[in-house]
């Protein structure tokens, strides 16, 4: 069985690995792999603040023919060589009178690690071989995490498979798609891949990477893309920002694409250092259209930008004039009308 030894701390640790309580005659021990020999301590890299390091090691035991029937407990240890972290585990054997056979089929991993963003699809490739002299019908299980979608397919075909005929000594190249949630946090998941033909299993580990996403959404705080100001009074509009990823969002910024120029938008804040997963944040939009602005609807972009997403939204605002203005309006074509009632009037004498 695979055991993985995990560096939670950005600084390289060496782990002493002890075992305890190993009856009589047992061969047990924790072996590296690719050679394998026994191992009785290991060094894993330091990680960073988005991931942690690991070293996967193997934990093998030769139980004599001879054993009685019964459990039999066996206790691991891993322990940081300079400080006083540890961790421990209790690996219970149970011994049957029953001989089952584990081997005469092979399942590995071309690629055992992948990476990608969540909510995006991966696509492993597997091999699965029968090293018995008779032909085997062979059922594939796996073991993702909950909410994960888990798919076999046969190398070159699109037809989703939940067992294969495998012919004698044969073997078969299939396909494992995975699917994971937008909303998956970004670390590493370890899956089980498993293929078992009656008293024959083997297992593959494999490993899916997730990066993380950034999804930025903006928007009003009323739900509209519009609103009405009056010419040369400052308005102030209720905005929001949020992230819908699974990854944060730094350094975001707000620009604008104005009518004109003589146009003022500030944003206040007009920087968010950081928006965190699921996070909204609310800022003020003040827009100020010059006083000589005429009425009418005029469009505004809006962009919130980062170095990891950018949104842009198109923006109505409708202009309209001060009362004082309209009067003044009224006033100078009542002027022109009467301007030229007099000029028909003298005209219409002549």
């Amino acid at each position: 069985m695979d055991a993985e030894v995990v560096n939670r701390t950005r600084d390289p640790v060496e782990v002493i690995l002890t075992i305890e309580g190993v009856p009589t005659g047992w061969d047990v021990n924790f072996n590296s792999r690719y050679p394998s020999f026994p191992v009785r301590s290991v060094m894993v890299q330091g990680g960073d603040q988005n991931s942690n390091k690991s070293t996967t090691l193997e934990f093998k035991a030769k139980i004599p023919e001879n054993t009685r029937p019964g459990t039999y407990p066996i206790k691991v240890t891993a322990k940081d060589n300079k400080g006083a972290t540890q961790y421990a585990e209790t690996i219970n054997y149970r011994v049957t009178s029953k001989k089952i056979e584990t081997g005469g089929i092979k399942l590995t991993s071309q690629y055992p690690v992948l990476s990608t963003g969540s909510g995006q699809t991966l696509k492993f490739t597997v091999d699965l071989k029968n090293e018995t002299n008779k032909a085997l019908t062979t059922s594939l299980v796996a073991q993702p995490p909950q909410g994960w979608t888990v798919r076999f397919k046969p190398q070159f075909g699109d037809q989703q498979i939940s067992s294969i005929q495998l012919k004698e000594n044969g073997s078969e190249t299939l396909s494992v798609e995975i699917d994971t949630p937008a909303t998956a946090e970004a670390k590493e998941y370890p899956i089980a891949v498993t293929a078992r033909a009656g008293a024959f299993e083997a297992t593959a580990n494999i490993k899916v990477s997730l990066k993380g996403t950034q999804d930025l959404k903006m928007g009003s705080l009323a739900g509209t893309l519009n609103t009405s100001v009056t010419a040369g009074t400052k308005t102030p509009i209720d905005f929001v920002v949020g992230n819908a990823g699974t990854a944060p969002i730094r350094n975001l910024n707000f620009v604008t694409k104005k009518p004109s120029e003589k146009w003022t938008v500030e944003f206040k804040p007009d920087k968010i250092d950081a928006l965190g997963p699921g996070e909204v944040r609310q800022i003020k939009m003040e827009i100020l259209a010059p006083e000589r602005t005429i009425a009418g609807d005029y469009m505004m972009t809006l962009t919130s930008n980062s170095p990891e997403a950018n949104k842009s939204v198109d923006f109505r605002v409708t202009v309209s004039t001060p009362t004082v203005w309209g009067w003044i309006g009224f006033g100078i074509v009542g002027l022109v009308v009467l301007g030229l009632a007099v000029v028909f009037f003298r005209l219409g004498r002549r």
